[in-house]
């Protein structure tokens, strides 16, 4: 199992992320939901918990399954069936403590994905913010995320560059490169990533490319479009997004459904 830490800095207090990243979880499904047909997030649950198995605070629970199937490089689906290329995503947040763990009905115990975060008001200063065992702390690999740090994996895209955004409501931005050395506002999303596939051949492949581009990549990339869509979800309520969580689920179904061929005529 490849077991990394990231720690993303970002120009918000945690408190301000707390709606931020659920704002932008919404947003991109939405977005991508249909771009590719039969492709997307299908949100199947969202509704408060607090019993749970992993000893986290009451707070809210989804369950998603993401259809993934361009997604997925081609030496990974030269061994899958197309049926293999889905996974159910179930996630448990009690901020600024959250839990998401993902699962394959088709490779059983032999993968594990999970992503635990912790979310704080620092600089990613914190030796163990997730609480690791030893074991772990042993293995893990830290790697830090700067939002506005060239990365020839993941290009700025324009609009959604944070090096040039400025926020008219808060006033902040834009963020060069070592922008969180003079902020005065910052946090950090300590997300410490655990991914385990055990298949013959490919494992060691698969678990590196999942960490770089699997979940590296879209942490780099949604992270600053949360930050440049800052004027759209700063001062909403989370009843507002409740709201938008609803009306995303719905519209999601449809074009999911939408996406399904006809039946034959008979």
């Amino acid at each position: 199992m490849l077991i990394k830490e990231y720690r993303l800095l970002l120009p918000l207090t945690a408190e301000e992320y707390h709606v931020a990243q659920l704002y932008m979880v919404a947003k991109a499904s939405a977005q991508e939901t249909g771009k590719q047909v039969g492709e997307g997030i299908e949100i199947v649950r969202n509704e408060p918990f607090v019993k749970n198995e992993h000893g986290l605070p009451p707070g809210q629970y989804t369950e998603k399954i993401m259809h993934l199937k361009s997604k997925v490089p081609r030496f990974i689906t030269a061994v899958l069936p197309e049926s293999a290329l889905q996974l159910v995503e179930r996630s448990w947040n009690a901020y600024p403590k959250s839990l998401t763990i993902y699962e394959n009905a088709y490779m059983g115990d032999s993968f594990h994905l999970s992503v635990e975060s912790m979310h704080a008001n620092d600089r990613g200063t914190q030796a163990n913010a997730n609480n690791l065992k030893n074991s772990e702390l042993e293995v893990r690999k830290v790697d830090y995320i700067n939002m506005s740090c060239s990365d020839a994996n993941h290009k700025f895209v324009e609009g959604e560059d944070p090096r040039v955004f400025r926020s008219e409501k808060t006033g902040r931005g834009p963020f060069p490169e070592r922008w969180f050395e003079a902020s005065r506002v910052c946090m950090c999303a300590y997300k410490v990533v655990r991914l385990r596939f055990k298949m013959w051949g490919i494992q060691t492949k698969v678990e590196q490319w999942g960490q770089l581009y699997g979940l590296r990549g879209p942490f780099v990339e949604y992270h600053r479009k949360l930050v440049c869509w800052m004027d759209e979800w700063i001062g909403l309520t989370m009843a507002d997004i409740r709201k938008m969580e609803e009306e995303t689920r719905e519209a999601n179904h449809k074009k999911l459904l939408e996406a399904q061929p006809s039946p034959p005529i008979s």
